[in-house]
Parts: structure tokens; C-alpha cells; sequence
């Protein structure tokens, strides 16, 4: 009798969960079904409301035929005209005639009332639409989340004002950078893309902002941002008063913004980054390579040349690489490290100098007039050559033009096999 119960038992439940999986996978299947409905009713409506939108905005001045957009909040025709609309605005097309268009058809009142949600991910998404659709009425609602704790509330809200892009924004971002990104609130990564976002509105408020702070995690993100804005002279000052910070991550930032100058260049612009070549922190050492390219070679190709021969694998690539933008003064520099014993400071030189294309110059300066340049030339390549880096030279052989240069590329490659 035991024996039975316990066969009931074990057959039920295996009946009760073969009954609990057909339910799920009907359910799956429905809900799928029911999805693929949706959607395909959902790209019905898109291309109707795409195609009504083309023939109203921009021609209608005082909202007439707006009718036609109107739908209950959360439906899939709110859904649709919402999409249709946004999309409007990134491409460019009437963007003030459909942010007037949000503010008429209520979606902007709909999304500022979920501000207050409880729910995070209502709140979040109600923050991220107010953003993109540009309300400036929503400031002052918007600003107000730069007040609370979760962090991706802040993230949202500082992205969503720099779409608005209102100096009041800008103002209220660059006041709480501290408490922002000190406390870990919001990514730096997230900041700096907000801040470029206002373009050079951003240059005031991130100059004035180094007398507030002196947090060199924040001052490091404020000359980032600096670095991809326009030059401006004001940035520029700013920056070489961080030069010698004691933080290498301030320095190299520094160092960064000086490298966005472009020409004509102010004439102690060697003087402030030359000397940071010898920095000992090899990142700072690496970004005072790349802002000393717009130097000029006869005043930085040696020092720049001493760093072939670096630690770091990173700083000598950079250095062969800036040195191939300074053309002839560049050219004792490679003849100089190729003489040396160092194979592997010297392959990487070669394999710089053959993909910059800087091999070109010196096959052309094989007839060069300059007696000392054409044999300082031919030594390059000839060294190049014996490290097995010959691809610059059979191509000419191949396509140029120039026999008395073809000539002495055969002579090049002849010595080898002797």
C-alpha cells in the first residue's frame, strides 16, 4: 500500500511539471506571437505617422492637423508618433517645430509627472526622453535630479541636460563636479561627453572651475574636456599652470590641451613641453611626445630622438612616429639610433619609418643636390635593408619611375648578397 502512495506520488509530480512546462512554452509562444504583432503593427503606424509628419512640420505655423498625431499616452500610436518625432530631431529636420509639436501633444507634461515616480526605471526613462526632445521648460525639473543619490539618475540627468544644452545646465554641472565625479556618482567618461556636448560654452565654466578645486582626479577630467574642445587661449593658460602639478594624470592632461594648439604657435611652446620628455611617468612622457608634433623638428627632433631608446614600447613608437613629421631634421636622429647595437630600438625605427611612408622621401632624396643629405639617405635604407625592412625599395623598383634612383636601390640590394 506504501509502495502504491509512493507511485502516485512521484507520477503526479511528474505530471504537474510536465503540465507546468506545456504552460510556460504555450505562454512563450504567445507572448512571442503577441510581440510579433505588436511590432509589426508598430512599424505600420511608424511609416503612416514618418509619412504625415514630411507633409505637416515645417509647413503648418500654428499647429493645425495635429489632430492626426494625437493618441492616449502609452498606446502604440503614442508609441510610434514619439519615435517618428525623435527621429525628426536627430536628423536635423524642424527641431523647433517638433519640440513645439512634444509640448502640444502632452508629451512633455506626461514625462515631467514621471519625474517624481517612485519606480527608477520610470524615472530614468522620463529624464532620458525630457533630454532628448530638448524641453527647455523642463530645466529647472531636471536640474533638481542633480540632487539625488543614485547614480543612474545623475548620469542620466547630466546627459539629459547637455542635449538641452541652456547655460543654466552647463552652470549647474560645473559647480557639482566635485561631489559628481569625486564621489564616483557619475563616470568620467559620462561627464566629459556631456561637457563636450555644450562645445565652447564649456571653455568659461571649465577655466573658471580650477579655482574652485583642487582635486586632481577632477582637474585631470576638466583639461581632458579642454583637449577636445576648440584651442582657445584661455584653455591654454590654464594649462601651463598644471604642467608641473605633482599628479602625472593633471600633467599629461596638461600636456594634451597644448597639443590641441594649433598653428602659428606661441613662441615658449617648446619651453613648456620639451622638458616634460624626461617626465618619469611614462604616460606623461608619451603625451609630451604627441603634443611636441606641431613643434618645430630643428628645436625638438633630438630631444624627442632620446626617447627611441625608452622603457616603454609606447613612448618609442610615438617618438619614431613624431620624428617622420619632421622631415629632414629628422634624419641624423634615425641615422643615429640605427648605428647603434640596439636591434630592437632599430627594427622599430625601420618598421615606423616604412609605415609612415617616410622611406618615400629618402628614396627620393637619393638624387638629392645636397651631396650630405643623399648619402645620410642612402645609409637608412641601406641599414633598413639589412634588418630585412627592403618592402619600400622593391616597390619602387617596380613602379617608379626614376631609373638613376632605380640604380642605386639595385646597388642597395646587390651589397647583401655580396
Amino acid at each position: 500500500m506504501h509502495e502504491n502512495m509512493t507511485i502516485i506520488l512521484i507520477a503526479a509530480t511528474i505530471a504537474a511539471l510536465l503540465f507546468l512546462i506545456i504552460v510556460l512554452l504555450v505562454a512563450s509562444v504567445v507572448r512571442r506571437a503577441s510581440n510579433d504583432r505588436k511590432h509589426r503593427k508598430l512599424d505600420v503606424l511608424r511609416r503612416e505617422y514618418r509619412e504625415l509628419a514630411r507633409k505637416l512640420i515645417g509647413t503648418v505655423e500654428t499647429g493645425d492637423g495635429e489632430a492626426a498625431f494625437s493618441a492616449d499616452p502609452g498606446s502604440l500610436a503614442w508609441q510610434a508618433v514619439e519615435e517618428v518625432l525623435l527621429d525628426m530631431m536627430n536628423s536635423g529636420v524642424c527641431r523647433e517645430d517638433v519640440k513645439a509639436m512634444f509640448h502640444r501633444l502632452g508629451y512633455v507634461s506626461f514625462y515631467e509627472n514621471r519625474l517624481s515616480s517612485r519606480n527608477l526605471l520610470i524615472k530614468a526613462s522620463a529624464i532620458d526622453k525630457l533630454g532628448r526632445m530638448g524641453t527647455r521648460s523642463s530645466l529647472g525639473k531636471l536640474l533638481s535630479k542633480l540632487d539625488e543619490a543614485e547614480p543612474e539618475i545623475l548620469t542620466l540627468t547630466v546627459r539629459a541636460l547637455s542635449r538641452i544644452g541652456e547655460k543654466e545646465g552647463l552652470t549647474a554641472i560645473v559647480e557639482r563636479l566635485s561631489l559628481l565625479l569625486g564621489q564616483g556618482l557619475v563616470t568620467r567618461k559620462a561627464m566629459e561627453t556631456a561637457l563636450l556636448t555644450f562645445g565652447v560654452d564649456a571653455i568659461e565654466y571649465l577655466v573658471e572651475y580650477q579655482t574652485r578645486d583642487t582635486d586632481p582626479w577632477i582637474m585631470s577630467c576638466v583639461l581632458e574636456t579642454l583637449s577636445h574642445l576648440p584651442p582657445d587661449i584661455r584653455s591654454f593658460h590654464m594649462a601651463t599652470e598644471h604642467l608641473q602639478s605633482k599628479n602625472p594624470e593633471v600633467r599629461s592632461k596638461a600636456l594634451k590641451v597644448l597639443g590641441s594648439v594649433q598653428p602659428p604657435l606661441p613662441a615658449n611652446m617648446p619651453a613648456l613641453i620639451l622638458p616634460l620628455l624626461d617626465d618619469p611617468v611614462w604616460f606623461v612622457r608619451l603625451q609630451a611626445v604627441r603634443s611636441a608634433k606641431h613643434l618645430s623638428g630643428e628645436t625638438s627632433a633630438r630631444p624627442i630622438g632620446k626617447l627611441l631608446f625608452d622603457n616603454n614600447w609606447r613612448v618609442r613608437d610615438e617618438a619614431a612616429r613624431c620624428l617622420t613629421g619632421f622631415g629632414t631634421y629628422a634624419v641624423d636622429v634615425f641615422l643615429d639610433a640605427l648605428m647603434t647595437e640596439d636591434v630592437y630600438a632599430k627594427e622599430s625605427i625601420c618598421e615606423e619609418i616604412e609605415t609612415s611612408r617616410f622611406s618615400d622621401r629618402l628614396i627620393e632624396r637619393l638624387i638629392s643636390e645636397d651631396e650630405i643629405l643623399r648619402a645620410k639617405s642612402y645609409e637608412i635604407l641601406r641599414i633598413m635593408h639589412s634588418l630585412r625592412f627592403s618592402i619600400p625599395l622593391t616597390e619602387f623598383l617596380t613602379a617608379g619611375r626614376d631609373d638613376r634612383i632605380k640604380a642605386i636601390i639595385e646597388k642597395i640590394l646587390a651589397a647583401d648578397m655580396e
